[in-house]
């Protein structure tokens, strides 16, 4: 059973006895703004249980608010009409579906769409009295029991009448821009990510495109009212406690504005000329990717060294150490000795990845970031040519088992991958055999496309990270560091550049978690 939750509601896991875990190989969710300042939104999923788990027979979808219109909430499942909707038991703001004898069992995948309606989503924009303005996040999944990547996709709609110059978006650049067939501007965020955690995007557009009056976005408080008289109530006797609670409260909405970024502020921006010579993961951690895929880089390099072998998605430490980096190092003592071990604390892993972002400050002193980054994209766009050209299967897989962790330091892999062509065939590198279950022979003898190989070994790849580290996904928020913050009050307009979300009176809508 799949469950969204929403943030904002502090939720029990229900002991269930079910042993969930799926994938969602796509998401897409489409937010239309209406004149009347509700939204359509519409979300198609495809989810995948992993072999071996309980069949995935609920989902719970989040709603931005408690004005959603329940009996007009729409879902199916791989066509089926599902008829069981009902408020979730689970979230605050949302609904639980059904999914009755169409539930998603172990091993398969089921394409699931929903759609529904939220009243008064549209409030005044806080920097531009003649703006209204939206915030949107979709919902997400708890990362404990999702494995993998998706291919993303949010889809906002601005209402009738835009105009190109005349709409805004907010701190996360749009993708891609268009205009409908019905005249309406599209702006688009597509990448390939983990739909685990919010993706908050925000829009601003000319008032007069929705009927009004707007108001502003009622303030949540910072405590409920009974949470407020309790503490008021005994605020005499635990005002140490409540001073702390307050502290934390800050904290967690400080951490929660960060971005991602966890490069320090000013690493490379003073220096002039390009830093050569990194490793794949530090120059990974350079274009700041995900810490996820920075560790899925440190793992492959100690598989390619001999130092780890692959048993089923465990690792298995071999006894080899020889020319390993520090952070490699460091990752085999964290490592168990049996493959059937623990998942190694997150907080470990947090510690090698300070590091590694301490040395590679030290090895950007003096140098250009900026340089530097194009540097290592254009080290990255050289792999991907090597090893699309058009070479034997033999010189195909020797230059692929060379420059793969450079393909895999490309954030756009798996999209890239895709476009390769399927009937490409490969001689696998020998040190790749172990990444699949019996396709060693077949691989071997040609009978593997360059698509499959590096899909197959990216997946396999992901999934031993995932089983490796417990919450490997949330070491992001834990080890970022403050970076250079967009101007609060600075607006771009959709044709291009940066604009921060000006919007304090925005709809956001969230879910999330999973049980």
């Amino acid at each position: 059973m799949v469950k969204i939750i929403l943030p904002i509601v502090l939720f029990a896991i229900s002991a269930s006895g079910q042993n969930y875990n799926f994938s969602v190989p796509e998401f897409k969710c489409v937010v239309e703004v209406n004149r009347d300042r509700s939204l359509d939104i519409s979300y198609d999923i495809l989810f995948e249980c992993t072999p071996g788990y309980s069949s995935i027979d609920v989902v719970d979808i989040g709603f931005p608010s408690n004005d959603f219109i329940l009996n007009g909430v729409e879902a199916s499942i791989d066509g089926h009409t599902l008829t069981r909707i009902y408020h979730s038991t689970y979230i605050d703001n949302g609904v639980e579906v059904y999914l009755d004898g169409n539930a998603v069992h172990s091993g398969e995948q089921g394409h699931f769409r929903l759609s529904g309606v939220n009243n008064n989503m549209v409030f005044l924009d806080t920097e531009d009295d003649d703006y209204a303005s939206m915030v949107f996040t979709p919902t997400w999944f708890d990362g404990g029991l999702l494995t993998g990547l998706s291919d993303f996709s949010l889809t906002i709609v601005f209402p009738e009448d835009s105009e190109p110059d005349m709409v805004r978006y907010h701190d996360r650049p749009f993708t891609g821009t268009a205009v409908d067939k019905d005249g309406r501007v599209v702006f688009v965020w597509e990448e390939t990510r983990r739909v685990d955690s919010r993706y908050i995007v925000g829009i601003s557009f000319p008032e007069d495109l929705v009927d009004g009056p707007l108001t502003e976005e009622p303030k949540v408080p910072l405590l409920s009212a009974d949470e407020l008289g309790l503490i008021l109530g005994f605020g005499i006797f635990f005002l140490f406690f409540s001073f702390t609670l307050l502290i934390i409260i800050k904290a967690v909405r400080k951490a929660n504005r960060r971005k991602e970024e966890y490069l320090p502020p000013k690493l490379g921006l003073e220096g002039s000329g390009i830093r050569r010579g990194l490793t794949a993961p530090l120059a990974a951690m350079l274009l700041e990717e995900k810490l996820d895929r920075v560790f899925v880089l440190i793992v492959f390099g100690l598989l390619k060294k001999g130092s780890l072998e692959l048993d089923g998605d465990k690792l298995v430490k071999t006894g080899s150490t020889d020319g390993l980096r520090s952070y490699e190092e460091e990752l085999l003592k964290l490592l168990p000795e049996s493959p059937t071990g623990k998942p190694v604390p997150g907080k470990e892993i947090k510690e090698i990845f300070l590091e590694m972002i301490k040395v590679l400050s030290r090895k950007m002193d003096g140098y250009s970031l900026k340089e530097s980054q194009e540097y290592y994209r254009g080290v990255i766009e050289s792999a991907w040519n090597m090893v699309t050209a058009n070479r034997s299967a033999e010189k195909a897989g020797e230059i692929l088992g060379d420059r793969f962790q450079w393909l895999l330091a490309d954030e756009k892999y798996n999209s890239r991958v895709r476009e390769f062509s399927s009937d490409r065939g490969i001689l696998l590198p020998m040190y790749m055999y172990g990444y699949f279950s019996g396709s060693g022979t077949a691989g071997r003898s040609g009978g593997m496309s360059l698509s499959q190989v590096c899909s197959r070994v990216a997946g396999a790849l992901e999934r031993t990270a995932g089983n490796t580290v417990s919450n490997l996904t949330g070491l992001s928020s834990s080890v970022t560091a403050k970076t250079n913050p967009v101007p609060v009050s600075s607006y771009r307009s959709s044709g291009g550049g940066g604009c921060a979300c000006a919007c304090a009176g925005c709809a956001c809508a969230c879910a999330g978690g999973g049980r």
